[in-house]
């Protein structure tokens, strides 16, 4: 602990703006549970959930489980966990769940976008299985937002998982998404699939679903990791323009995700 206050103090001469939305993030969770009201969520089955998701998209996710594509980048993201070395910065906990990344993947399949957003990349899991339905759609890119953690060679670390084959279509902002998500919807238009994963309090995602709802896709679908612990994704739930939604639970954590669909993709 501190040493990483004394990195944070070492920031400020150097980084400013940096050093302050770091302060801003520690004060963020630090008073996140203060007046938080924590909602109780359904959770289906992968299986109902896919079926449900595939009837919004006017897709067969089931089917598309079966693609070699998606076997070969999860084969390829185990093998890239197994050889990470001891000093790594980030904590595996940060990790994204398999059948998260699993479920990022048959979105970005079923709606093909042109543009992918995600906020928060850790090692690159869910990224590296978004980049590959990219690559496999032949279309897209995907910008993510990402200021990594404090720690050794942090930003080295960043998207460590994701194959150098599939980095062509990947655009990596440094920072948070209050400074860096509305500008990048200002420049790159609406995207089809959203994904959130970064700072998991009330005040954050509010500001993340409520940015991105109205730039999204008529087709569009909202993926949020880690939903459990505040009202944000509930609310978003909420919309009147809102297709279906589906909650699941992780494979490997105590945590739930959410997923909203828009609308059907377009023929």
């Amino acid at each position: 602990m501190l040493s990483r206050m004394l990195q944070l103090l070492s920031l400020i001469p150097r980084h400013p703006s940096e050093a302050y939305e770091r302060i801003h993030t520690m004060i963020a969770l630090r008073w996140q549970t203060t007046g938080n009201r924590i909602p109780t969520y359904e959770f289906s089955t992968p299986a109902e959930a896919l079926t449900h998701l595939g009837e919004a998209l006017h897709d067969d996710l089931h089917a598309r489980l079966q693609e070699a594509e998606l076997a070969v980048i999860e084969q390829t993201v185990r093998k890239a966990q197994e050889t990470l070395p001891d000093s790594a910065p980030f904590r595996r906990i940060n990790d994204g769940d398999f059948l998260l990344a699993r479920l990022c993947y048959l979105v970005t399949r079923a709606v093909c976008p042109s543009t992918v957003i995600e906020t928060g990349v850790c090692y690159g899991v869910t990224s590296a299985f978004v980049l590959q339905a990219l690559q496999t759609n032949g279309k897209g890119y995907l910008h993510s937002i990402d200021l990594p953690p404090l720690g050794k060679n942090g930003d080295k670390f960043v998207g460590r998982f994701v194959p150098s084959d599939l980095r062509k279509r990947w655009v990596l902002h440094r920072g948070t998404s209050t400074s860096h998500l509305s500008p990048l919807l200002q420049k790159v238009g609406p995207p089809g699939v959203f994904i959130h994963d970064s700072l998991h309090t009330y005040a954050n995602m509010r500001y993340e679903f409520d940015t991105i709802w109205p730039s999204l896709e008529p087709y569009g679908v909202v993926i949020s990791d880690d939903i459990q612990g505040n009202a944000a994704f509930l609310e978003l739930t909420a919309q009147e323009s809102v297709a279906r939604s589906v909650v699941m639970q992780e494979e490997r954590k105590d945590s739930l995700f959410g997923v909203v669909a828009k609308g059907a993709p377009c023929p």
